[in-house]
């Protein structure tokens, strides 16, 4: 039986992305998603949890990351909730592209690929908590 929604609560710890990545692919094959979907989304995941861990803690220690990947409809859904300083990542500009690159500034351009790899993005802050909620189009029949 396939699971519409699967939970996984990680440590802001690069190493955790491997679990995380684990999990997608379970839900994945579940799902039968494939080829150029799969890339897309498991490079999400990859951006959006390097740059929640590099970035999204004031203070040292472990904070708890939870990420949900559901099936609604006809689409996919990844859900990320952290209780991070206050950060709306949709609203980072993107990169200077024109510019040559060993001349631009560093970072935003992970962002801006998540924002290309997804059909919408959506960020709320709910109390502490900020929440990133990416989702693309995905019907099996097609994709097979």
């Amino acid at each position: 039986m396939k699971a519409k929604e699967v939970r996984v609560t990680v440590k802001n710890r690069i190493e955790d992305l491997l679990r995380v990545n684990a999990v997608f692919e379970s839900f994945a094959t579940q799902h039968e998603i494939g080829g150029r979907l799969r890339y897309h989304l498991l490079v999400s995941i990859e951006e959006i949890l390097t740059n929640i861990i590099k970035y999204g803690f004031d203070e040292e220690g472990i904070h708890p990351i939870h990420i949900t990947f559901r099936k609604v409809e006809e689409h996919i859904e990844m859900e990320f909730e952290d209780r991070g300083r206050e950060f709306n990542p949709l609203e980072v500009e993107g990169p200077d592209l024109e510019t040559p690159i060993e001349s631009r500034q560093l970072g935003g351009l992970g962002i801006h690929l998540v924002k290309k790899m997804v059909d919408t993005a959506t960020y709320r802050r709910e109390g502490d908590k900020n929440i990133l909620l990416l989702r693309k189009a995905h019907s099996p029949a097609a994709a097979a």
